[in-house]
């Protein structure tokens, strides 16, 4: 098949390109390179390896990378609370904007793949979230995902994931993330402090998280039309519990403090039964993770280009 993968180049896009070369397919990555393309480098050579350099929300770039396209994996966006409220234009047009730019252009034939967000539940402190639950974001990054998903719905022909919060190694690595900030923070500081410890997230690793898009265009049939969490109910942690188990490996200083809060107060707890049910499971687990976050990391000797956001 031939895919288009917008956002390619990116955190997650940069793990599923190779494995859907790997798996047989000719990829066509529309990207705007905001954040640069050495993710991509290692294969940029391969002859079924296709990259165009323009934005989700130009009509004429996404009208020639979908030509021909057999299915779309649209994962350009602004990614998460702090870079969203950094620039609101700029998440709201490219999250919202570039989808309705998606969707105006595709042949309605052509499958879309859609990585919405478990930001889109808000704060669920009474019961486990369902794909069922009415969703009620409290972040810009929510609300834009959410109405995304909405309009790629009400379009059809699309699958739709809310992931839990990535972790893991890739090319073109994060570190403004919750697991990998901790994990980060650790190595370099010795020292953690978090906040509001109570507060449960669900977590994934980035090559489940692209796994779950080859294994959504294998069973197309049986999951257009519908939402499905995207994670394991294993990786549901009180962001306390993640510290703790990052300690068990790493010497350094925890502080849980009572003083300050994390602004991005999100606090739920993820039923992921829906997609278990098809066949998918997650391969990576929490102490998994750790352990090769702790191995790679040091080989990042720079001080955190790698964030949607100025590290602090």
């Amino acid at each position: 098949m031939r895919i288009l993968v917008t956002g390619g180049a990116g955190y997650v896009g940069c793990v599923l390109v190779p494995l859907l070369l790997a798996a047989g397919h000719r990829v066509v990555v529309l990207d705007s390179l905001r954040k640069g393309g050495l993710g991509l480098l290692p294969w940029a050579g391969h002859p079924r390896l296709e990259t165009v350099v323009g934005d989700v929300r130009d009509a004429e770039a996404v009208r020639g990378a979908l030509k021909d396209a057999d299915a779309i994996m649209h994962l350009a966006a602004i990614v998460g609370y702090p870079a969203c409220q950094k620039d609101p234009w700029l998440a709201r047009t490219t999250n919202l904007d570039g989808t309705e730019n998606l969707i105006r252009q595709r042949s309605p034939q052509q499958p879309i793949i859609y990585p919405s967000s478990l930001s889109n539940y808000g704060t669920v402190v009474d019961q486990v979230c369902t794909e069922e639950m009415e969703p009620k974001p409290i972040t810009l990054y929510g609300v834009t995902k959410q109405e995304a998903e909405k309009r790629l719905l009400e379009a059809g022909n699309a699958v739709v994931f809310r992931p839990a919060t990535v972790f893991g190694l890739s090319p073109q690595m994060r570190l403004d993330l919750l697991f990998n900030e901790f994990v980060y923070k650790a190595l370099r500081d010795r020292h953690l402090v978090v906040y509001q410890p109570n507060f449960v997230r669900a977590f994934i690793h980035v090559r489940d998280f692209a796994r779950a898009f080859l294994f959504a265009l294998d069973h197309l049939e049986e999951m257009r039309g519908q939402v499905y969490n995207l994670g394991a109910d294993s990786l549901n942690l009180t962001k306390g519990e993640l510290a703790k188990r990052i300690r068990r490996r790493l010497d350094f200083v925890l502080r849980i403090s009572n003083n300050g809060e994390d602004p991005d107060k999100r606090n739920y707890r993820v039923d992921f039964s829906k997609l278990t049910r098809l066949g998918f499971s997650v391969e990576t687990g929490i102490d998994e993770g750790i352990d090769e976050l702790v191995r790679g990391l040091p080989l990042i000797e720079v001080d955190n280009p790698f964030s949607n956001v100025a590290y602090t």
